[in-house]
């Protein structure tokens, strides 16, 4: 069996309950890591170990996991509670759910086993595992009652080769075609999955200044495209998420972009072309008004004059 197991710092999801307000000192959970990645076959298991530390004051936490849905084009996620979507996942999972105490900046593992049933579907299923406070936590002076939650989530691909479909497409690459050169110049990266698995872009996108011949290269980042979704992308700089822009406080000519990228850094590249033209329009703008300006006084000074 093929496993490909891959774990990423890019970013983890924290959800809140609060019936009165959480401040940061009573409340602190982190939990790594968070994000797991699993291409397994049905019927196998994989177990993955989930370390939730206490920042905070001494709490009871309970572990749950549940699946989740893309909600938008930014990455966020729904979670699913109903009961009916949970029993379709009844044996999926096997971990302590017992409450745990756990003391200020204490740690704890949970060892989780993932075992698709033989029958399950060769397709992607999400999920998160969730870490949350007990509402009997004796949080502040006053006892305030409050529910804190952290989550790691869980992409897994069934499949019987380890090798599922893996489809990407550019939904959009554009950047506005006239910019004025005080502007800057940001582009947008939207990319679909319409494979059967998971993947992230791996690339760039390429900037010639087509007069001057510089070239200036931008790194997407490593973010996850579900299937069936739309994915914006942005870029990388070290470990920090920044919009796709040309550096630079003043672009004048024409510029050419070329975003190139492939699935998961193999494969055949996918490729798209945007052009925009950088000009000082302001700057012509207001020469255009001086130069207007001067015309009406020499004018009206003309005019004096005959009077």
């Amino acid at each position: 069996m093929k496993k490909l197991i891959f774990l990423f710092s890019l970013f983890a999801i924290t959800y809140s309950l609060s019936p009165g307000v959480i401040h940061a000192q009573e409340v602190s959970l982190s939990i790594a890591p968070p994000l797991t990645e699993l291409t397994i076959q049905p019927g196998k298991s994989f177990s993955q170990t989930f370390t939730v530390k206490n920042n905070g004051m001494p709490v009871v936490i309970v572990p749950k996991i549940f699946p989740f849905v893309p909600l938008d084009r930014l990455g966020h996620a729904e979670i699913i509670e109903d009961k009916t979507t949970l029993d379709a996942f009844n044996g999926w999972f096997i971990f302590d759910q017992s409450p745990y105490s756990l003391g200020e900046n204490g740690t704890h593992d949970f060892i989780v086993k993932i075992t698709p049933p033989g029958w399950a579907e060769e397709k992607d299923y999400y999920f998160t595992f969730l870490v949350e406070t007990q509402n009997d936590n004796n949080i502040g002076v006053n006892n305030t009652q409050a529910q804190a939650r952290v989550g790691a989530n869980i992409l897994i691909n069934t499949s019987k080769d380890g090798n599922p479909t893996k489809k990407a497409s550019i939904i959009d690459f554009s950047a506005p075609r006239f910019i004025d050169s005080f502007w800057g110049l940001n582009y947008k990266v939207l990319i679909g999955n319409s494979g059967s698995s998971f993947f992230k872009p791996t690339g760039k996108i390429t900037i010639d200044q087509i007069v001057g011949g510089k070239t200036t290269t931008l790194n997407l980042a490593p973010l996850n495209v579900l299937v069936g979704g739309k994915r914006e992308v942005f870029c990388i700089e070290g470990q920090d998420l920044v919009p796709c822009s040309l550096p630079g406080k003043f672009l004048i000519g024409i510029y050419r972009a070329n975003l190139s990228f492939t699935i998961d850094g193999s494969g055949e590249s996918i490729e798209k072309q945007t052009y925009t033209v950088a000009f000082p329009f302001t700057v012509l703008l207001g020469l255009v008004m001086i130069g207007f300006s001067y015309y009406l006084i020499t004018k009206f000074q003309h005019l004096k004059t005959m009077t």
